[in-house]
């Protein structure tokens, strides 16, 4: 599990710039909402500062999540890209969201004067990366084992511990959510969520998951 990172000094740093009122917006967006649609070539960065995110990959054959946005994250990470186009978006999953967007030439700037925060939000991209690097042979698991990971993965960002000290998920992670992530069925990731329940992972076989 990465170490927390206290990317609200990145934020207060930027307000206290009188430019700050011009570069950084507050948003407040609900389930479904696009934070970055498909093609846009942002020239911002994002934290999500509370909510739930997904990263769409949205192919004319294909529609599947690559990857979550928890709280504390930082993402826009394709606005230094040299494409010119790209093939995803970045939609809320929770009922909702708050994000601060940040005009990346005004945040390297501004970071440029402090290099201990310039640190920061790279170290944030790199736990971003290694996060990716878990996955790596992901697809290779059978249902079972890729429907496991999923959940074990997002237990360790977003889960709340029971009464009886157990971990459940939030109910925005659904059968289908859980399925665009596997890159697979609804209906093969219903029979997996079965057989996780009867091996005793699972104490609920639909949303909110818990794990025992």
């Amino acid at each position: 599990m990465e170490h927390f990172k206290n990317n609200r000094s990145i934020i207060d740093y930027l307000n206290s710039f009188e430019s700050s009122t011009l570069n950084c917006q507050q948003l407040a967006l609900t389930q479904d909402e696009y934070i970055i649609t498909r093609y846009e070539k942002s020239e911002y960065l994002y934290l999500l500062t509370n909510g739930l995110a997904s990263v769409d990959i949205l192919e004319d054959s294909n529609n599947y999540i690559s990857a979550f946005i928890f709280e504390n994250d930082f993402f826009g990470l394709d606005s230094f890209s040299s494409f010119p186009t790209k093939n995803h978006a970045i939609k809320v999953i929770s009922s909702s969201a708050e994000i601060v967007k940040i005009k990346k030439d005004f945040l390297l700037n501004a970071l440029n004067q402090k290099p201990e925060l310039y640190k920061l939000l790279l170290t944030n991209f790199a736990d971003i990366f290694q996060r990716h690097y878990y996955f790596f042979n992901f697809l290779s698991l059978p249902p079972v084992e890729r429907v496991k990971t999923t959940l074990l993965y997002l237990s360790d960002f977003i889960s709340e511990p029971t009464e009886a000290s157990h971990l459940e998920i939030p109910k925005e992670i659904t059968q289908q959510i859980v399925a665009r992530f596997c890159r697979t069925s609804q209906s093969r990731v219903s029979i997996c969520l079965r057989k996780l329940h009867e091996t005793g992972f699972l104490l609920t076989k639909t949303a909110p998951f818990i794990i025992n």
